[in-house]
């Protein structure tokens, strides 16, 4: 405070010195308040930091999953050589690596650490299997793309993991910063509350001074406490401060720190509240598109559910995927496909009314979410099929993208749901299934859920769940189809994995063996069939009849490429005693062909131990005789399927004549499967095929009737 008598000053000194001791106290206050602000917006900058690095990640990886989609669907219609394949291959290798590396880092900061430390393991691991695969797919694009593909399967579960705990780990920051900004807020009104009364009792002092002097005083105190107070209560967007301003830009002003002080806080509030805002947006909205993600579509269906309970009106979900939008990524760029995404985004969000959620899902699929529709279904489903008809409207016509136009149309599954039947999950699957229902009926058109379809995707889940328990209530059997050779006599025998049902009967190989194959329980029980196969081959070694027979064993594609494999048919034989040479191993060829360097090594492993390998299903898949020359096979298998019409059927009698031309080439046994007919036999003992399994000769049996069979 400036006086100019000082007289006066010296009179009113002892007046003066409880005035400037609170002047002095709200001004180390709000210096200390600044510093604790500036430290905690350090803080919570690193955290927004780390949130979009963690958002960028995730969009990275899903970009790469993108980009070796969009080559293996190139690779698989030939429409890149070899060495661009390889020159893609490199470029992701190098791109995974950079991720891996600032995965780690990420994974490593302290702040990611103490929000969720087992998330924050998982991340490099997640990450790091993802690579792993999306490599082999680019590796192996150009030799096998189905295999790729599903190399980028596994990939995707991997990516969905990864994303699963950065989401989390962000939820975690986000409300930390939300628990640091609350404990600032109480922190602050009691400052304000000190501040408040300090200034009162040096306004109260103040009084007693020059009616100038006690008028400046008051009016700056007010202002600032005007001022705290408009902060403290601040939700949404921090007040402006003219006065305050005003304070700290005038000259000589004895406020102008105080002024300050408050002005800092007020950009650190502004600060915090932008990071609160970033950090809601990272967890709750498409960096992309701005809509928002799946997240937030789970809450507000939810919402939904209950909304539609209370008022009996339905509700409905649109899944929309655009048919040729990876065609226009892989050819155009990501850019383009960005550009193409947020005017899909734009379009779809002025076909829906204002309450109404339009969602990126992710990649090229949005979700809308329809509330309030009408209380009867009829009515519901015609106001669905008007707002999805708009939008398929809106989306076929073209898009003017850096002077050039692109074309793409929607299909679009609909689920209907009224009050809470159904959970979010059983809802989006449902849309999902008449999504893809769209597609099969030609793309570029609305199908709505057929509840028949739900129904059988249950049964399939409860086929899952009784066949993981079938091996622990054993189940399962073996039957024996006989193999013979040109006069009838018994040469050998195939195993075939039967499932006696407790409440089923007997389930069809057809229904459960694929089920087993896509789940992984194939392994275990390909690993039930070698071991009972062995132990029946060490019984029979003692059966005059039985002892010379090859018992032949079908092997799966995952039992094979289990790493002990080779270990695991070694134990069996030796556990079981039985001899090597009667077993013979049937593998398919997309077995043999997947990795076909790994193939060779563990067959040669297995033929120095005695087991003969027979290549089943010859001719249905895309054998190469480079290939097929190099594996140590004993005998090809022409598959049932050329055999059926082999007297009526001049192609299936050309690729059978030509099979058994092959094999003798190669030095190979050949033996058909499928004879049902003598017409059949004849025609393959006239062509050299002299060894034949069939109902002509016996259908699959027990152990018992087979016994009998070959004794008699």
């Amino acid at each position: 405070m400036r006086i100019k008598h000082s007289l006066l000053i010296l009179f009113m000194m002892p007046v003066l010195l409880p005035a400037l001791f609170a002047l002095l106290i709200n001004y180390w206050s709000l210096y200390s308040l600044r510093a604790q602000h500036e430290q905690a917006s350090n803080q919570e900058r690193q955290e927004v930091a780390l949130l979009t690095e963690a958002a960028r990640l995730s969009e990275e990886l899903a970009a790469v999953q993108r980009r070796v989609a969009s080559t293996l669907e190139a690779a698989d219609r030939k429409r890149l050589s070899e060495a661009q394949l390889y020159r893609i291959h490199s470029e992701v290798v190098d791109q995974l690596a950079q991720l891996n590396r600032r995965v780690l880092v990420l994974a490593e900061s302290s702040a990611v650490r103490e929000v969720g430390l087992e998330d924050a393991l998982a991340l490099p691991e997640h990450t790091r299997l993802y690579g792993n695969f999306v490599i082999m797919a680019t590796d192996i694009a150009a030799i096998d793309p189905s295999t790729a593909v599903r190399y980028i399967g596994d990939a995707q579960q991997h990516f969905i993991a990864f994303s699963e705990h950065a989401h989390r780990i962000s939820a975690r920051l986000a409300n930390r910063m939300v628990q640091h900004n609350a404990v600032a807020e109480r922190a602050f009104s009691s400052f304000f509350m000190q501040v408040l009364l300090l200034g009162l009792a040096g306004m109260a002092g103040a009084v007693l001074l020059a009616v100038l002097s006690s008028r400046k005083l008051g009016r700056h105190m007010g202002e600032v406490a005007d001022a705290l107070w408009e902060l403290s209560h601040a939700r949404d967007v921090a007040p402006e401060l003219p006065k305050i301003e005003r304070m700290h830009n005038g000259s000589g002003s004895e406020f102008r720190d105080m002024a300050a002080a408050v002005l800092d806080f007020r950009s650190a509030l502004i600060g915090r509240k932008q990071a609160e805002h970033q950090a809601y947006q990272l967890a709750f909205y498409d960096p992309l598109t701005q809509l928002p993600n799946r997240r937030l579509l789970i809450e507000r269906l939810a919402q939904a559910f209950t909304l539609s309970e209370r008022t009996h009106y339905h509700g409905a979900i649109l899944l929309l995927d655009l048919d040729n939008f990876k065609t226009i990524n892989e050819t155009k760029g990501h850019e383009i496909g960005d550009q193409l995404l947020m005017e899909v985004a734009r379009r779809i969000a002025g076909c829906v009314r204002a309450g109404d959620t339009v969602v990126r899902l992710g990649g090229d699929e949005f979700v809308v979410l329809l509330e309030t529709l009408s209380a009867k279904a009829d009515s519901t489903a015609a106001q669905v099929e008007m707002v999805a008809e708009n939008i398929r409207t809106a989306l076929i016509q073209p898009c003017v993208l850096n002077d050039s136009i692109y074309h793409t149309t929607p299909s679009i599954g609909v689920a209907i749901f009224k009050g809470a039947q159904y959970s979010v999950e059983e809802l989006l699957k449902s849309a999902d299934i008449a999504m893809y229902q769209a597609k099969d009926a030609g793309r570029n058109t609305i199908r709505f859920y057929d509840p028949e379809m739900q129904s059988a995707i249950q049964a399939r889940a409860d086929l899952e769940s009784e066949l993981r328990r079938a091996l622990e209530d054993r189940e399962f059997q073996l039957y024996y189809q006989v193999q013979v050779d040109g006069q009838g006599r018994p040469l050998g025998v195939e195993a075939l994995l039967r499932w006696q049902h407790p409440k089923r009967g007997m389930v069809s190989p057809g229904e459960f063996i694929p089920l087993a194959e896509e789940t992984g329980l194939i392994v275990p029980i390909g690993l039930w069939v070698l071991e009972r196969a062995c132990e029946q081959l060490s019984s029979w070694q003692q059966n005059g009849p039985m002892r010379d027979l090859v018992l032949a064993v079908n092997v799966s594609a995952r039992q094979f490429r289990q790493s002990d494999f080779v270990t695991r048919v070694a134990r069996a034989l030796q556990e079981s005693g039985a001899k090597p040479s009667h077993l013979k191993l049937e593998l398919t060829e997309s077995v043999v062909l997947e990795n076909i360097e790994e193939t060779i090594a563990k067959m040669r492993e297995l033929k120095l131990l005695g087991v003969s390998f027979s290549m089943d299903d010859f001719g249905t898949g895309y054998s190469s005789l480079q290939y097929l020359k190099q594996l140590p096979l004993d005998q090809i298998k022409i598959d049932q399927s050329f055999v059926r019409d082999i007297t009526s059927d001049t192609n299936d009698a050309a690729i059978v004549q030509t099979i058994i031309a092959m094999s003798v080439a190669l030095g190979l046994n050949v033996i058909a499967e499928g004879v049902e007919t003598e017409a059949q036999r004849e025609f393959l003992d006239k062509h050299g095929c002299h060894a034949f399994q069939g109902y002509l000769f016996s259908m699959p049996l027990p152990l018992e009737q087979f016994e009998a069979l070959v004794h008699q």
